[in-house]
């Protein structure tokens, strides 16, 4: 099997949900969700879905995070991502020998039915005389792509991030990057096409978040591109969350509401069974789906003034009234999701960030997620296009490609397989805690 195409995804038939006695259950709510949200959101089930761009993509940073958050909060879904990022890349697909020879080999073997475009940062290095070049060969990656039939949305190069006194987000160069956004803008309308803009909002999250201290004004502190052009995770974080409302993501993953008094309960995209209430207010919880998969590698994102991408995009809430104390320990099977006021409680909260930690399929998801994109990037670059050296037999070579390329293959199965069972929602023995005052 040619590994750049997508093998039929886990049955989730073989879900098991004991503390609910039958199948039905998890798969009413995991149907609930997809009808809820589907909408106008970009991606869709049965997509195979290519990400495409520059060395920004290529880090498979942000590419993962956009990963995650689909195929957690639609885990009935079949589809699958392939990331075809190339360092040094441009619109015209330079690294690859033009337009093209480049699809020919890297991109129509995907057979992709959905497609995002981040080009620009390497394109607009060309100045004011290659803007028209930039929307041509974007006109033609179009033309290629309506071929098969995929859909596009065209997506604006992320931010720079330097030092330079009186430029957007300290680059000058990010003036050249408005430029060429604009003509993208313009011939995406012209073509009617999906048009995002990554690059003003980072520039705005970047600019209030030296306004507030969290990120540096000068050499040495946080940053969110710490070489100028490749962001960490944190900024990564950022484009992630800026190209999912782009797409129309959405926000609600699911939200249960108790009361600690009298134990009534209101559900949406969960379901709630087994509320004891007292001291010790437990209960058993089966989301639909589970919160979207941001690694803890994230630290600086969330602490950005104005940039709040759990609540536009992760709403998993739990909201309990009729407490007593005056703060207690939230835990899901036994490991804490935080310490909360009786208030915050009251008004509800958002435990995507420490779910990672807590419930193991949060972070097994991401974990599963990057390790598949890493094999796809050692079979597709590593080993598929690699260059035989002339001095080398290639027939010897050829033969060890070939046989590298089925075992590559069969891992790729087996790692989307794995993907796949972590992404069946699982019920939770779940304990709201009184903190004993000291």
């Amino acid at each position: 099997m040619n590994s750049q195409s997508f093998p039929c995804l886990f049955s989730f038939r073989a879900l098991r949900v004991a503390a609910f006695g039958a199948l039905s259950l998890a798969a009413a709510l995991m149907a609930q969700a997809a009808d809820t949200d589907a909408g106008a959101f970009f991606f869709r089930d049965g997509d195979r879905a290519m990400i495409l761009g520059d060395s920004i993509t290529q880090q498979r940073q942000y590419s993962t995070l956009i990963e995650t958050y689909v195929v957690s909060r639609f885990p009935e879904w079949k589809i699958t991502f392939r990331n075809t990022g190339w360092s040094g890349d441009t619109m015209g697909l330079r690294t690859r020998n033009g337009v093209d020879k480049g699809f020919d080999r890297d991109l129509k073997p995907v057979d992709a039915t959905a497609v995002t475009i981040d080009f620009g940062m390497n394109d607009a290095r060309a100045g004011d005389a290659g803007a028209a070049a930039y929307v041509a060969n974007a006109e033609k990656l179009t033309a290629r792509f309506a071929e098969k039939g995929a859909r596009i949305a065209f997506i604006t190069s992320s931010s720079e991030e330097k030092f330079q006194e009186g430029q957007p987000a300290g680059s000058a160069y990010n003036t050249m990057l408005r430029k060429y956004s604009a003509g993208l803008k313009d011939f995406a309308a012209s073509k009617n096409l999906l048009f995002i803009d990554q690059l003003n909002p980072m520039i705005a999250v970047i600019e209030k978040g030296r306004e507030a201290g969290v990120l540096a004004a000068k050499e040495g502190g946080a940053r969110l591109v710490p070489d100028a052009v490749h962001p960490n995770w944190d900024g990564s974080l950022v484009m992630a969350a800026t190209i999912l409302k782009g797409l129309n993501a959405p926000a609600e993953v699911s939200s249960v509401e108790i009361n600690a008094t009298t134990g009534i309960v209101k559900a949406t995209k969960a379901a709630v069974t087994g509320v004891q209430t007292g001291d010790v207010l437990t209960f058993t919880r089966l989301d639909a789906s589970m919160p979207w998969p941001v690694t803890n590698i994230i630290t600086t994102g969330f602490k950005l003034p104005g940039f709040t991408p759990l609540d536009d995009l992760s709403r998993y809430t739990l909201k309990v009234s009729g407490l007593t104390s005056a703060s207690y320990t939230v835990a899901a099977d036994g490991k804490s999701l935080g310490v909360y006021t009786r208030e915050q409680l009251a008004d509800g909260v958002n435990l995507t960030a420490p779910a990672f930690a807590a419930l193991p399929e949060v972070k097994a998801l991401f974990d599963a997620v990057a390790a598949k994109n890493q094999l796809f990037y050692s079979r597709w670059r590593e080993v598929q296009i690699a260059e035989i050296p002339s001095w080398i037999d290639a027939k010897a070579v050829e033969e060890g490609r070939a046989k590298r390329l089925v075992e590559l293959d069969e891992q790729i199965v087996k790692a989307e397989a794995r993907l796949n069972e972590l992404r069946a929602p699982k019920p939770h023995q779940w304990t709201v805690t009184p903190v004993a005052a000291n």
